[in-house]
């Protein structure tokens, strides 16, 4: 009963962080290039739980290894995939095509790390797929763009990654983990940003309070209780385990979508929203 509380709250506390941070990601675009916001937002994140891991831990470390490597540029490429994505289509359709990383993830943890997932976890992030494609091509036909569609798929295949060395990670201290990740991160992204957007990675940024807001928000909610929370979960019940409920995310940014950005869903798209939620009761039997 505990485990199962437990598990309800992580889940809780990242279905609401991730829905908010798709709209603090693509309001803050329009004052930054993707990859310099993108850099000072796992910066910003990984020194606040860096802090809060030396005020808990008294001491904090670096994990020096090729496990911690790889976390680092599998999120960073994820990140900066997901960003770019962001500014060609609206954060709801983001928030489907993303979440196309269950077929990745289950199939990935089986060869990575050996994690055996149960028939029903298969069957019903198979059948939550099934809704994420009928989702795509009607938002494709509806003139959702389509480099941004492609775009966030790739992102989900380095999100499955990145979670999967959540899971190899998983007997260290999760703040140092996420924290470290962040931190190597960033400096990782800002390379990316330099080698694509020169030494303006930082200088064409506007400092409003537009910015400025939606920077905290993404770097605290989106960044360090989104992905410290992920990483517990994950740790909790497993990367197969986690994945198929967590498509409850794409159908509260859709609703988010509405009432923020006033975007309303086709039919279509509103039935593949249903079948997702099919694919949730299966995996939860």
């Amino acid at each position: 009963m505990m485990r199962k509380t437990i598990f309800i709250s992580y889940l809780l506390i990242y279905v609401f962080s991730a829905s908010f941070n798709y709209f603090f990601v693509k309001f803050g675009l329009r004052y930054s290039p993707p990859l310099g916001y993108m850099a000072i937002r796992y910066a910003v994140a990984g020194v606040i739980l860096a802090v809060i891991a030396i005020i808990i831990n008294r001491k904090y470390y670096f994990i020096l290894n090729k496990d911690l490597a790889l976390l680092s540029l599998f999120s960073s490429l994820s990140t900066a995939l997901w960003a770019y994505g962001l500014l060609y289509i609206d954060p709801g359709s983001s928030a489907i095509f993303g979440y196309t990383m269950p077929l990745f993830a289950i199939p990935l943890s089986v060869l990575i790390i050996h994690e055996k997932p149960r028939t029903l976890n298969v069957i019903g992030a198979l059948t939550g797929f099934v809704g994420v494609i009928i989702y795509g091509v009607s938002s494709i036909m509806r003139g959702v763009s389509l480099m941004g569609s492609v775009l966030t798929v790739i992102n989900a295949i380095f999100w499955a990654l990145y979670s999967i060395y959540f899971r190899k990670l998983g007997n260290n201290d999760g703040l140092i983990v996420v924290s470290n990740m962040f931190i190597v991160g960033s400096l990782m992204l800002v390379i990316m940003g330099i080698m694509v957007d020169g030494l303006n990675i930082f200088m064409s940024i506007e400092w409003v309070p537009g910015f400025i807001g939606n920077l905290l928000g993404t770097s605290i909610i989106g960044g360090a209780v989104l992905f410290l929370v992920w990483y517990l979960l994950v740790n909790t019940i497993g990367v197969a385990n986690s994945t198929p409920y967590i498509f409850t995310v794409p159908a509260l940014t859709l609703v988010f979508n509405y009432l923020i950005m006033d975007i309303q869903p086709t039919m279509p798209e509103i039935i593949g929203s249903a079948i997702m939620f099919v694919g949730i009761y299966l995996a939860s039997i």
